[in-house]
């Protein structure tokens, strides 16, 4: 499964998420003081999410429950797993390194991450993987030596 959704359509899955479930008057409460969205562009945003099959529907007298069919663990994994696939091998450390640097993190977040580097089984088979023939590559490659 690709988690391929825009900007304004994640702000609407954290909303399910946070919430478990919710009707387009429940995104529109939370949403109406942060973005200028009309109850269309609500409504059209979770159409979309829906035909994405990111949302499941049900129908309770007149209105819709929303629920999402992705854990927003499982979301965070895929759309992890999907850039990594789009940056070169050589590298993905530089890019997780980035990300440790720009993320806010708690003490707890840093010693889950440390245990984690330490139980992480390196590859000494990283090359680049931008194109077929990587000799013509152009990208400027730094593989550190671990």
């Amino acid at each position: 499964m690709e988690v391929n959704i825009s900007d304004a359509e994640m702000v609407v899955m954290r909303v399910v998420w946070s919430l478990g479930q919710a009707t387009v008057a429940d995104v529109e409460a939370q949403v109406a003081s942060r973005h200028d969205w009309s109850l269309p562009t609500i409504k059209t945003l979770l159409g979309r999410l829906v035909k994405k099959e990111m949302l499941s529907t049900e129908k309770e007298g007149r209105r819709f429950i929303y629920q999402a069919t992705l854990s927003e663990c499982d979301a965070i994994r895929l759309m992890s797993q999907e850039l990594l696939d789009k940056v070169c091998q050589t590298k993905q450390g530089q890019l997780l390194g980035d990300m440790i640097d720009q993320a806010k993190l708690s003490e707890t977040d840093v010693e889950l991450l440390i245990e984690q580097l330490k139980a992480k089984k390196t590859d000494n088979d990283i090359s680049c993987s931008c194109l077929e023939d990587s000799k013509s590559c152009q990208c400027q490659h730094v593989l550190l030596a671990g």
